[in-house]
């Protein structure tokens, strides 16, 4: 990592720790305990069926199965089998390590051609905003439909009101490797709280997808 010495890694750290430090699920049988452990990720997943199941559109047995065997082998994958996700700190310079290896990019893409089978419940090959919605937003913590509508939006480089794997994939990657500020910051919903240094970088993003009534969303990091 030498050849990256130079390179200021605050704002991948300033996602990846918001990543972490997301809550999921809203249940109070939900508690973060200063891990990102396989429990939560199952959590996560049973969520985001439920999610799903509210809608009247339950999953099928072998959908099911799927996303919990495509979730778990991301979780390893991210983590290291949950090595890498024991604290907070550990798991943030995992990410900005493995985010400058030459080649990680292909590999990405490669991990998440399962996630996108996944979330593409009907399995027609985009993934619409109510997939968006229900598998990704809703169980991220984004309750309100505006916010997670406006990241739908920013996925959608091509304006067509559905997300193909190349849109999926490139923004994906873009918030788990860009360190310069971008609008695939948003992926995960909006910042609050972001710290000074940032909400320049940021101000124009914020005006041209979200209402700027709502202050805006941010991390811990």
């Amino acid at each position: 990592m030498s050849c990256c010495s130079s390179k200021d890694f605050s704002f991948l750290r300033l996602k990846l720790g918001r990543y972490f430090d997301q809550e999921w699920v809203d249940s109070p049988l939900y508690k973060r305990d200063g891990t990102f452990s396989k429990e939560h990720m199952k959590y996560f997943v049973d969520a985001t069926i439920k999610n799903y199941e509210e809608a009247g559109k339950p999953l099928s047995k072998e959908k099911k199965r799927q996303s919990r065997k495509t979730f778990l082998f991301m979780y390893n994958i991210m983590t290291l089998n949950g090595i890498m996700a024991k604290n907070r700190e550990r798991f943030i310079n995992h990410g900005v390590r493995i985010a400058g290896l030459p080649g990680m990019k292909t590999v990405f893409r490669f991990v998440l051609k399962r996630w996108f089978k996944a979330i593409d419940v009907d399995g027609d090959g985009v993934i619409s905003w109510q997939e968006w919605h229900l598998m990704v937003m809703k169980p991220g913590g984004v309750e309100d439909e505006d916010e997670a509508k406006a990241c739908f939006d920013i996925v959608d480089a091509d304006k067509n009101g559905t997300l193909s794997f190349d849109e999926v994939a490139n923004a994906t990657i873009e918030y788990f490797t860009e360190t310069e500020v971008t609008k695939c910051a948003y992926l995960f919903g909006r910042f609050r709280h972001l710290p000074k240094e940032f909400e320049p970088k940021m101000e124009k993003i914020n005006q041209e997808y979200f209402n700027d009534d709502h202050e805006m969303n941010g991390s811990k990091e």
